[in-house]
C-alpha cells in the first residue's frame, strides 16, 4: 500500500469490524439472556485456558528470537508484546478484584 490514507483507512475498517462483531454479538447474547452460570463458568475457564496458550507461544516466539534469529529488534518487539500482554492481565485482575 503505496498511499498511507488508504493504510490507515484499511486499520481503522479492519479495527471497527472486529469491534463491532465482538460488542454486537454480546448484546444480541444479553437481549436473549443467553448467559447462564454454565456458559459464563465455561467463558471464564476458556479464557484462563486461552491465556496460558498464548503465553506459551509468546515464550517459544522469545526464545526463538533471541537463540534461532539472533536479532535484538524481534526480541524488544516480543518483549513489549510479552508487557502489554500482562499489564492488560493486570488491569483485569484489578477490575475482577474490585467486582468481588
Amino acid at each position: 500500500m503505496d498511499n498511507p490514507i488508504i493504510a490507515v483507512l484499511f486499520w481503522l475498517m479492519l479495527a471497527s469490524i472486529i469491534v463491532g462483531s465482538f460488542y454486537f454479538t454480546r448484546r444480541m447474547m444479553k437481549k436473549k439472556k443467553q448467559y447462564d452460570e454454565r456458559f459464563v463458568y465455561n467463558d471464564h475457564l476458556a479464557r484462563s485456558y486461552s491465556w496460558m496458550g498464548s503465553l506459551g507461544v509468546i515464550f517459544v516466539a522469545w526464545f526463538l528470537s533471541l537463540v534461532v534469529f539472533k536479532s535484538m529488534t524481534a526480541f524488544w518487539l516480543i518483549s513489549a508484546i510479552y508487557m502489554g500482554h500482562m499489564i492488560s492481565y493486570m488491569i483485569g485482575a484489578m477490575i475482577a478484584n474490585s467486582r468481588n
